[in-house]
């Protein structure tokens, strides 16, 4: 049954979808005068946005505006050609987690929440307070400082704010911390959005780039002297421009990294140390993004919150949410550790913009982020099984790239050889298959130990061509992937990977095993085409 058929059954609703057009000829004059200052609001491909500021992006926003367009715009071009449509959301293309059921107390708490009898009431501003006084629970059993001490403040719900996802958590960060032009430093490669998003808010984004040497991690010694460097350009760029000098007023740390699914554990503490040293001495925020924390796949050595050692508080804005490990994205809940100060400054944007925060999302976060043995209890049992999950298809995904007999796929031979049938039961299907994809793999530059995303390296087929497209790099190969087989990806362009004649791309492992599949088939057949 599809989806729409199940919910015409549930709601006993007419749920067929109806859309609209434009016709300029039905304008009115106030609509005219607004396309003429935003023409782009004619088009129906999805857009990248723009600075609030109408000035152009900065360079390394530029390139990921540029793969955006061309993902969502420019391949428009090869729509038309027969080859059938793949929907981004049964295609390595999404960023969706993996298929689970909700995390059983956020259910419970959101159950609870929608019989209460004060519904009639607005809720707080930035969450319910005994909501928010859980989460203080929870990050005190975390290894956060509750109570006061030297040069310590301790923690309440003052420095808690909950947001609609962690996305809007981030915006509401940026837009309270900095100024037009002041920077914020980001990894390459990163989360494009966040990326984009820094600059829609009239900041402007540096990139340090993340390099094997160093185990891509962050080097705390050469992002100190990138703070120093970029400092130092703005004063000679900005000074008597502005009735203030912009500086570095932030570095953002993926903590897991999203794509490259590494960890900076409690292992890692020297690292963590000297971040915090160099950020505190600079007077740069660290925003500590935890979203992928609870996908850890070495759950004795979960992303260590930086904002847990009392030394770090103040200079430390922390994100949690619910999105990729809680089987709640489509609840968009998200919530910010912060010093007061910042607390407040968000606490102002969130009043202009949204008066208050849903006590669905208040009580979402409460049902994931509290201190009781339960919690805890629940917790174990529920990640444990979507680990578990989350690595066999990595698992399968490696299989389908080198082949059902690469060793590291032994354990699990019989069970991705199942799968692989459940598919598809023609033998030469199945032959092309348990081949794997000549000279593809996935990217030796890191191995995700979190997460579920693959950066699945294509480097091999420079040089190669089809009848029509030669693939010199990146925006060639995504041309000639999407017109063959109708998949697109995220690629260098999107992440700022930082090596430039690469072809890496960032794949999702964890849609649909069937879907999964069906992509990396199309793709090996499409690859073996190649002249």
């Amino acid at each position: 049954m599809s989806i729409k058929s199940k919910l015409k059954k549930i709601l006993k609703c007419d749920t067929t979808i109806i859309h609209s057009d434009i016709d300029e000829s039905n304008f009115s004059n106030a609509l005219k005068h607004f396309v003429e200052n935003n023409p782009d609001t004619l088009s129906s491909f999805r857009k990248i946005g723009r600075r609030n500021d109408n000035k152009d992006f900065y360079d390394e926003v530029k390139k990921i505006e540029y793969g955006y367009n061309l993902l969502y715009k420019d391949l428009s071009i090869y729509d038309d050609n027969g080859v059938p449509k793949i929907d981004e959301y049964f295609s390595i293309r999404n960023g969706n987690p993996l298929q689970t059921k909700p995390f059983p107390l956020c259910k419970k708490y959101i159950i609870r929440s929608l019989f209460s009898r004060f519904l009639y009431i607005y809720p707080t501003n930035i969450g319910e307070r005994k909501c928010r006084q859980m989460v203080v629970n929870y990050l005190g059993r975390e290894g956060f400082k509750i109570e006061k001490a030297k040069n310590y403040d301790g923690l309440g719900i003052d420095n808690i704010a909950f947001s609609y996802s962690t996305t809007h958590a981030y915006n509401l960060v940026i837009s309270t911390i900095a100024r037009p032009e002041d920077v914020v430093i980001i990894t390459g490669p990163n989360y494009g959005i966040f990326t984009v998003n820094t600059e829609i808010c009239n900041a402007h984004v540096e990139i340090i780039d993340l390099r094997k040497e160093d185990d891509w991690l962050i080097n705390p010694e050469l992002l100190s002297k990138k703070i120093d460097e970029i400092n130092e350009k703005l004063k000679n760029k900005f000074e008597n421009k502005l009735d203030y000098i912009p500086r570095v007023v932030a570095f953002l740390n993926l903590n897991p990294h999203n794509p490259l699914g590494t960890v900076l554990s409690k292992k890692n503490m020297d690292i963590i140390t000297k971040l915090g040293d160099v950020c505190l001495e600079k007077g740069v925020f660290i925003i500590d993004d935890l979203i992928y924390r609870d996908l850890t796949y070495d759950q004795n050595n979960l992303a260590f919150p930086i904002a847990s050692i009392p030394k770090y508080f103040n200079n430390t804005i922390t994100l949690i949410g619910l999105s990729k490990g809680y089987g709640l994205a489509g609840i968009r809940a998200g919530a910010i550790i912060s010093p007061i100060p910042v607390c407040r400054g968000i606490t102002e944007k969130i009043v202009s913009n949204l008066d208050s925060v849903s006590v669905l999302q208040s009580s979402a976060l409460a049902g994931a982020f509290n201190s009781t043995n339960k919690r805890y209890r629940v917790a174990k049992k529920y990640f444990g099984k979507s680990i578990k999950e989350y690595k066999y298809r990595l698992n399968l995904l490696e299989a389908l790239i080198y082949g059902i007999e690469y060793d590291n796929c032994k354990k699990n031979k019989n069970k991705i050889i199942r799968d692989i049938k459940k598919y598809t039961k023609d033998e030469d299907k199945l032959k092309l298959i348990f081949e794997g994809i000549p000279g593809v793999k996935i990217s030796d530059k890191t191995y995700p130990v979190s997460g579920f995303f693959a950066l699945v390296d294509f480097t091999s087929l420079i040089g190669k061509k089809d009848d029509e497209i030669v693939i010199k790099n990146d925006v060639d190969f995504v041309k000639f992937l999407y017109k063959t087989t109708k998949i697109n990806c995220l690629i260098g362009l999107n992440f700022s990977w930082p090596i430039k004649d690469e072809i890496v791309t960032r794949f999702n492992f964890a849609i649909d095993k069937k879907n999964l599949i069906h992509c990396l088939f199309l793709i090996n057949k499409a690859i073996k085409e190649l002249k």
